[in-house]
Formats: C-alpha cells, structure tokens, sequence
C-alpha cells in the first residue's frame, strides 16, 4: 500500500496502490504525494539524519523492480546516510516503474480473444526442451 505497511491496498481507492494500467503521470503523482516515506521532515535534518529505506515505500518498490543489486544497495546506503535525498528516491521509483509499466501495456495491446483461447485450451500441446516432439502437458 502506498501508505505504507500499516494501511491496506484497496482496488476501491485509486491513491492506495500503482495499478497496472495507471499512466505514467498517474504513477509520478501517487509516488510523489501518496507514497509513505522514510525520509526526514526538512532537507536539513534529512542531510544530518538520513532517511529510513525499511519504512519508504519507493524504496521498497524498488526492492521489488530494480534489477541492479549494487545500485539497491547504493540507494539505501545513500539515504540512509542522507546524502539520496526523498524526491531523488521517489524520482528513481518513478522512473523504473513507468519503464516496467509501459513494457508491460505496450505487451498487453497485442493481447487478442484469440491469443487467449489458444492458451487456455486444455488440448493444447507443449513442446519441452530437449524434445522435437510436441506434448501434452501433464500437472
């Protein structure tokens, strides 16, 4: 939940959650001002203090999206210490999760009735590595 851990996602409440058709100015604006933050409350106390990752949801989109270890791991130490401040933070968020969200709905376009039925068929045959054969799936 945007709100952070102590509220609720709810398909009902359009600013509890990114959702998977949310434009990308839909997500800068539910980031930048519904998206809990473990950051401080002025630019100076967050410079002296650092922020708190464990607790910043950008943050923890980004446990989930980013691919870069080393640059999650960066990030936390960089807020932590207070020199990422929030808005750097929730900017990155922003970012990798529009780049993830347009992948995914450019995808979804090419998506037909057809497509689906051809999938959902129960008859349908599975060719497995290593094999020339086609198969039926057996679960």
């Amino acid at each position: 939940a945007l709100g952070g851990s102590h509220t609720k996602m709810s398909a009902s409440v359009d600013k509890s959650a990114i959702f998977m058709d949310d434009t990308p100015k839909q997500v800068k604006k539910k980031i930048n001002k519904e998206a809990f933050s473990g950051g401080q409350p002025t630019e100076q106390e967050h410079r002296e203090l650092g922020g708190n990752p464990d607790v910043d949801v950008a943050y923890q989109y980004l446990t989930y999206f980013l691919e870069d270890d080393a640059e999650l791991e960066k990030v936390a130490k960089d807020y932590r210490s207070g020199e990422l401040l929030t808005g750097h933070l929730k900017a990155r968020c922003v970012f990798v999760l529009n780049d993830l969200l347009g992948q995914f709905q450019t995808r979804r376009k090419d998506i037909t009735d057809e497509l689906v039925l051809q999938y959902m068929n129960p008859d349908r045959k599975f060719r497995f590595k290593g094999s020339d054969t086609l198969k039926p799936f057996i679960g």
